[in-house]
C-alpha cells in the first residue's frame, strides 16, 4: 500500500440522488451525502474541509457537513436564478455561482453577494478558480474564456458604475483581465496550473481542439487540435503530461516535455501512442493523484476506473447505478469521520438583496463567530463562563463603590450652608430654621441683626399680656 492510497478519496455524484465518497484504491464508500435530486455538472465543490457544497440546477445551493449523510437546514444559499455551475474558492471564503450568462461572487462568511458580473454572450457551463484563489476562470457555450481577477471583482463600485463590460473608451473595472475567443462553441472543461514560475490554462471544447495560455501574458502558447471531441481534462502536477477524456470512451495524453515546434498541432487516432482504454462511454472527469502515478476517471457507462499510469493498465473498477456526473480526488478531510463538526470556516445564509454599504467599512470575522448566532449553532453551545464571570465582576465592583461612598460620607461632617439646597425651601421654612438657629445660640454673643426679631416678639407678647390684665380687672371692677 503506497502513501497516494491513504491519502485521497474520490467525491462522486451520479445520475442518482446526492453524492458519495470512495477510497479508489480498495473500492470501499466511505460515506454518503444524501439529497433528493440529482446534482448538475460542475455543479459540486467543496468548501474548504468542512463542507460539501452542490447544486441540482436550481437556484438553491445544498450544504452537507463534511461529517453528516443529511443537508445542514441552519443555512440557507439561495441564489437569484437556475445555478449552471459553480466552484467555492480554495480558501472556502468565497463562493462564485454561474447564472446563465452571469457571474455571481458570494462571501460565505457574511452571506453578501459581493458582484454580479456579465460577459459571456450564453450561459456559463464551468468555473475554475486559481489555486491561491486570486483569480477565476469560466468557459460558456458562446466559446468564450473569460479570466477574472477576485482583487477587481471585489473591489467595484456598486453603488456608481454599472457592472456590465463596455467597449470602446470607457473603462470598466468589472471587465475581465482576459478574454480568450480562440475556441468557437461550447467548453467542456478547463484547467489551472500551480506553476509559481509560469501559471497555465488548459481549456478544450466541443470544437476538438486543445489550447494551452499563460495566464500572465494571456499569450496562447500552444494549440491542439483532435480527431474527437474531448469531454474532461486533467494534467499532472508537475505540468508534464496532459490526460483528456473523450466523448466515445478512450483518454487521451501528450506530453508537453518535448513540444510541436509550431504554435498548432494536430493529433489524429493513429498518431496517439498514448490511450487509456476501458470506458465504453463519455468521459465526464478525469483527476491525478497528488504523487502522480495513477489517474482516476468517471464515465457515463456507469463507472469509476483507476488507472497506472506508467503502463496504462486499470487497476480497479467501481460500478455504479447511475451514469458519473461530478469526480474529483482531493486529500481526506480531517473531519470525515468525526462524531461533531469543529468548523474552521464561517458559513451564513445568502442574503436577498446586494447591500450597499460604507466603502470605509470593513467586517472582520474571528473564530468566535462562528457561534454567535442562534441558527448557526451547528450543534454546540456558547461557553458563557467568561460572560458570566465578568458580570460577577461587574456587581461586585458596583457594591465595593457604595460601600466606599457611604462611609466617607459618614466619616466628614456635613456643611449645612454647601450641603443645603435653599431653592427647595419655602419661606415659612426658612423662618422656622432661622429660629431654631437663634434659640441654639442663647448664651452666645449674638449680631444685632439676630436679636433684634427676638426683642420684637418678646415685646409683642408682653403687650398682649398687659391687655389682658388690664380686661380682667375692668372686669372685677364693674363686678
Amino acid at each position: 500500500m503506497t502513501s497516494s492510497e491513504t491519502l485521497e478519496v474520490a467525491f462522486v455524484s451520479d445520475g442518482s440522488s446526492g453524492a458519495t465518497v470512495w477510497d479508489t484504491t480498495n473500492g470501499t464508500m466511505l460515506k454518503t451525502y444524501r439529497h433528493t435530486g440529482s446534482i448538475g455538472q460542475n455543479c459540486m465543490s467543496l468548501l474548504g474541509n468542512d463542507y460539501l457544497i452542490a447544486a441540482d440546477k436550481g437556484p438553491l445551493i445544498q450544504t452537507w457537513p463534511i461529517n453528516s449523510q443529511e443537508r445542514t437546514h441552519q443555512v440557507r444559499m439561495l441564489c437569484g436564478g437556475k445555478i449552471n455551475s459553480l466552484a467555492a474558492s480554495p480558501d472556502g471564503l468565497y463562493i462564485a455561482v454561474a447564472i446563465s450568462e452571469k457571474l455571481q461572487v458570494w462571501m460565505a462568511c457574511s452571506g453578501r453577494l459581493l458582484t454580479t458580473v456579465s460577459r459571456h454572450f450564453q450561459p456559463i457551463t464551468i468555473i475554475k478558480w486559481s489555486s491561491d484563489g486570486s483569480y477565476l476562470v469560466t468557459g460558456g457555450e458562446d466559446g468564450l474564456v473569460c479570466v477574472w481577477s477576485l482583487a477587481k471583482l471585489v473591489n467595484i463600485s456598486r453603488s456608481s458604475m454599472p457592472q456590465i463590460f463596455f467597449s470602446g473608451d470607457q473603462i470598466d473595472q468589472s471587465a475581465p483581465n482576459y478574454i480568450f475567443s480562440d475556441h468557437s462553441v461550447r467548453i467542456t472543461g478547463i484547467y489551472i496550473g500551480d506553476c509559481t514560475r509560469c501559471i497555465r490554462i488548459f481549456t478544450i471544447s466541443v470544437d476538438k481542439t486543445c489550447k494551452i495560455y499563460d495566464l500572465s501574458t494571456g499569450i496562447m502558447l500552444l494549440s491542439v487540435a483532435f480527431d474527437i471531441i474531448p469531454s474532461s481534462l486533467t494534467v499532472d502536477s508537475v505540468e508534464t503530461a496532459v490526460y483528456i477524456g473523450t466523448t466515445v470512451g478512450p483518454i487521451r495524453s501528450f506530453d508537453l516535455t518535448s513540444p510541436p515546434r509550431t504554435r498548432e498541432c494536430y493529433i489524429s487516432d493513429k498518431e496517439s501512442g498514448i490511450k487509456f482504454i476501458g470506458h465504453a462511454k463519455a468521459v465526464t472527469s478525469l483527476s491525478v493523484s497528488l504523487f502522480g502515478d495513477t489517474l482516476v476517471s468517471g464515465s457515463t457507462d456507469c463507472t469509476i476506473r483507476t488507472w497506472h499510469i506508467a503502463s496504462r493498465q486499470c487497476l480497479r473498477t467501481i460500478q455504479l447505478k447511475e451514469p458519473v456526473i461530478n469526480m474529483f480526488l482531493t486529500l481526506i478531510p480531517r473531519q470525515l469521520t468525526a462524531n461533531e463538526l469543529e468548523p474552521s470556516i464561517i458559513l451564513r445564509s445568502f442574503k436577498k438583496t446586494e447591500e450597499l454599504e460604507d466603502d470605509n467599512f470593513i467586517e472582520v470575522y474571528c473564530h468566535n463567530d462562528l457561534f454567535e448566532e442562534e441558527n448557526d449553532t451547528y450543534g454546540f453551545k456558547e461557553d458563557t463562563s467568561i460572560r458570566e464571570e465578568l458580570e460577577k465582576t461587574k456587581t461586585i465592583n458596583a457594591r465595593i463603590y457604595e460601600f466606599a461612598l457611604n462611609s466617607i460620607l459618614k466619616d466628614s461632617e456635613p456643611n449645612l450652608k454647601e450641603d443645603i439646597d435653599i431653592s427647595s425651601f419655602s419661606i415659612v421654612d426658612l423662618e422656622e430654621f432661622d429660629g431654631e438657629k437663634n434659640g441654639l445660640g442663647d448664651g452666645d454673643d449674638t449680631t444685632e441683626h439676630s436679636t433684634t426679631p427676638r426683642k420684637k416678639k418678646r415685646g409683642r407678647r408682653k403687650s398682649k399680656k398687659n391687655v389682658n390684665d388690664v380686661n380682667i380687672s375692668n372686669i372685677y371692677k364693674y363686678s
